[in-house]
């Protein structure tokens, strides 16, 4: 197991605007003394702090954190085996770190049994179902990501028969598709939307799986498969009259006048956002649910593509998400969706 330690950086007193950050204007309840720039701030991975998805969001999380708060912050790598997560963890709250971070639902029952004997450390997970004293998880709301796509996807297609694939069976995998199923079911209930689960993050069988999706009638595309999205925005652009979104990155370069835009998760403001509950005395055991309406999740025209579509087109997907930000829109969670499957919302 790999750590990189940050160095701890100068810790000047914050002013008294930074009481005006974060947690909707309400005042911090942290004392003088406990001046969040003296904080210690940890985050466990089960991968590659560098890999250039996942477990680098967990990472970038904390460096955002420390860029914003002079925090010292501590990124531990390769975390695998659970006996080394509930060691890492009790290291760290027994050194006196403010916030335990673990970038992964799997972190959440191996806090839970340390988090008791530790009740001045906050243990937050990415993900994960398991709450207490002090411990919670942020749930990044991507579905409304993926809904509002959806929306779009059912205004643009010809064949009623969409597609999206997906490089693993768990929540941030599949609930942005849930989500994306639901908003082009919305535009017409009629609409069929394809669902494949890959063997692997690979570009290869991503190519080949969308490619076989096109030939089966599907017309537009929501890839959500890390390294393979670009496979499968190749297979779009060999694909006349099939449209795609970018996931989770911005995929328009590769397509320029077939990817409608990018459903994009900001996960440094996620780590912030929690943070900055606790700094403001706000954080209580319950999930922290972060989309649109915080800013987390968003989706981002290609302004180019946009330029092309009927205004009312363009309209309907606006009002869509600022129906979402509203709460006007019921999408399902991870959570309800754990509970029900996914396979009624596809095809």
């Amino acid at each position: 197991m790999k750590k990189a330690l940050s160095l701890l950086l100068s810790c000047s007193l914050l002013t008294a605007a930074l009481s005006g950050c974060g947690g909707g204007g309400t005042e911090p309840t942290q004392a003088a003394s406990d001046d969040p720039s003296t904080w210690k701030v940890g985050v466990m991975l089960s991968g590659s702090p560098t890999d250039g998805g996942y477990c680098q969001q967990g990472a970038d999380g904390v460096r955002a954190i420390e860029e914003k708060y002079d925090c010292q912050v501590a990124i531990i790598d390769s975390v695998t085996t659970a006996d080394d997560a509930r060691a890492e963890a009790e290291n760290m709250a027994a050194e006196g770190y403010k916030i335990v971070f673990g970038q992964g639902g799997q972190f959440a029952e191996y806090f839970s049994e340390v988090a008791p004997d530790y009740p001045d450390t906050w243990f937050i997970t990415n993900g994960g179902a398991v709450t207490g004293e002090n411990q919670f998880p942020m749930c990044m709301s991507t579905e409304e990501g993926g809904y509002v796509c959806g929306v779009l996807a059912g205004l643009l297609t010809q064949s009623g028969v969409m597609g999206t694939i997906v490089s693993g069976d768990y929540p941030s995998f599949t609930k942005p598709g849930v989500g994306f199923a639901l908003g082009a079911k919305s535009v017409d209930p009629n609409n069929v939307v394809k669902f494949s689960v890959l063997s692997a993050s690979n570009s290869n069988e991503a190519y080949e799986t969308i490619q076989s999706q096109i030939q089966g009638g599907a017309d537009v595309i929501f890839p959500n498969a890390d390294e393979g999205n670009s496979g499968a925005i190749k297979a779009v652009s060999e694909s006349e009259g099939v449209y795609a979104f970018g996931v989770f990155g911005d995929y328009i370069s590769g397509a320029p006048e077939q990817v409608a835009g990018n459903m994009m998760v900001d996960a440094p403001g996620a780590y912030v956002a929690a943070f900055e509950s606790v700094m403001n005395g706000e954080a209580s055991g319950e999930i922290q649910y972060l989309g649109m309406k915080e800013g987390i999740i968003s989706f981002q025209w290609n302004e180019d593509f946009k330029a092309t579509l009927p205004e009312d087109v363009v309209a309907q997907v606006e009002q869509t998400v600022e129906d979402i930000k509203a709460g006007k829109i019921d999408i399902p969670n991870e959570y309800d969706i754990g509970e029900t499957g996914i396979t009624e919302y596809f095809n």
